[in-house]
């Protein structure tokens, strides 16, 4: 059976699909990665445990399967540099990592400020981005810094482990700090003048530019003679296109570890606030903005494995549906790791608010799952604002729990669909390579099947109408006691 092979390198595992040449999934595999936080607010993991996945998985692949393909997905942001040998110099500082407020400062100022940075990237420079990261090593480790030859985004160093072929592409690019969205080039002048070496920088390839064939002894191990390597792209836009995000309009929503928002435009303008994200997706011609919040179903994780252990998630969602829309008061601040979109402050925190004696754990399970659900919504009402949303689309494990469907329908006030395939950026990897072999977008899209879609409820809608200000408000009141308490 010929099949394309799609490898998503995330943050608590690598998953790999199998796909036939009709879009069905015949195969899934993932492999479990450990995250390490040497300190508050840090977030690395060891590039040799997502090559160790990688390999694991690939060796999984029956024999009766013909791998025509390769795509790749994975973290955006996460830098890995790399030595002139081809040696991982420490480990990948994630995404989620918000060491670098310092040097994002230090970079602003230096190329003229926020709307300077924003006219030549399309961003502001962010804490978890990756040309701060760089700057923060050579601060900090000058040693490593010294070394450096390569600097890898996770996907990208694991396609040139895979092909032996330095490459980036134009949707992990986007997230870099140091790359035009709208031209769709590495800023040669902002990188002169910080001091950063553009030959560290692979060149920009499309995503479904083929990189390279498999390394000859990787081909040989695994039996895999014509099998080409996708360069793929960043994971919220190849789980886009996994979803049907393919026409301006198109919204998806993801609950994850983290929660984003985006929407495919035309448009080549970024938000001049900076509040929302302005990056390239997987298709020629085509970018989106995106919010971010760096803790969605991390929260409700956090909350599970702290004090609800003893409780089942069919318990859970059993409790949150006697409790009615706004839990009663209790409000939920999803900062646990800081938060970028909209407020931009790595010093900012979770908050459990509005407890009485009649509290319980139901109370507090809906709040949470409420306070997550906001702040997708402010993410959701800037990209409204910046361009027209005609369909909307859930993805993430929040989108298999049916009272989050309806918590999300309720606060976008729109139907919200739930596609059939839900298998993030790996379903989305496996449509990458297909394109990457002549198979036409057409063809591609029509893959995609809906599972479900969900109306709106006007009650529910209402009750959120009344809570959504106060979370707003709560945020505000506490920022400066946020910024006060930062590093205690």
């Amino acid at each position: 059976m010929n099949v394309y092979l799609g490898l998503d390198i995330g943050t608590t595992n690598i998953k790999m699909l199998l796909v036939d040449e009709r879009g069905s999934v015949v195969k899934s595999m993932s492999h479990p990665l450990e995250l390490s936080a040497p300190r508050p607010a840090w977030a690395e993991q060891d590039p040799e445990d997502w090559w160790n996945g990688v390999w694991t998985l690939l060796s999984s692949v029956p024999s009766d399967m013909n791998v025509l393909r390769i795509g790749l997905s994975g973290q955006m942001h996460t830098l890995v540099p790399v030595d002139s040998e081809g040696n991982v110099l420490r480990k990948a500082i994630l995404w989620c990592d918000q060491r670098t407020s310092a040097e994002c400062d230090e970079a602003t100022a230096a190329v003229g400020g926020e709307e300077k940075i924003i006219e030549m990237t399309g961003n502001l420079i962010y804490s978890g981005f990756t040309l701060p990261k760089i700057l923060w090593i050579r601060k900090n480790e000058p040693e490593v810094y010294s070394r450096i030859s390569t600097c890898f985004i996770a996907k990208d160093y694991i396609g040139w482990r895979l092909t032996g072929e330095r490459a980036a592409e134009w949707s992990d690019a986007s997230g870099s700090s140091c790359y035009d969205v709208s031209a769709r080039r590495w800023r040669s002048d902002l990188l002169r003048t910080l001091g950063i070496d553009e030959a560290w920088l692979p060149s920009v390839k499309g995503s479904s530019d083929i990189r390279g064939k498999l390394r000859p002894e990787l081909a040989s191990k695994l039996g895999w003679k014509q099998a080409e390597v996708v360069c793929g792209g960043a994971d919220n836009a190849v789980a886009a296109l996994g979803l049907g995000v393919c026409s301006p309009g198109d919204c998806m929503i993801s609950i994850g570890t983290s929660g984003t928002v985006l929407a495919a435009t035309e448009s080549t303008s970024p938000d001049p606030t900076g509040r929302l994200h302005f990056f390239n997706t997987v298709l020629p011609g085509q970018s989106y903005y995106m919010g971010c919040m760096l803790a969605a179903a991390a929260s409700l994780n956090w909350f599970k494995d702290t004090m609800g252990k003893s409780l089942s998630w069919d318990e859970i969602e059993k409790g949150i549906n006697e409790i009615p829309a706004g839990a009663e008061g209790t409000l939920w601040l999803p900062y646990l790791n800081g938060e970028r979109t909209p407020h931009r402050n790595p010093n900012a925190r979770g908050v459990l608010y509005g407890l009485s004696s009649m509290s319980d754990e139901r109370h507090v399970f809906r709040a949470v799952m409420e306070g997550i659900t906001y702040g997708l919504r402010d993410s959701f009402e800037l990209v409204k604002a910046a361009t027209p949303v005609n369909r909307v689309l859930l993805v993430g494990g929040g989108a298999k729990n049916a009272a989050w469907r309806r918590m999300v329908a309720a606060n976008v006030k729109a139907p919200v669909s739930v596609p059939l395939v839900d298998e993030g950026g790996a379903y989305g990897a496996a449509m990458l390579a297909a394109l990457g072999g002549g198979v036409s977008l057409d063809e591609v899209k029509g893959w995609i099947k809906i599972h479900e879609t969900v109306e709106p409820d006007s009650e529910e809608s209402a009750a959120y109408d009344r809570v959504y200000p106060q979370f707003r408000a709560l945020y505000a009141d506490l920022k400066e006691r946020f910024d006060a308490t930062a590093g205690m």
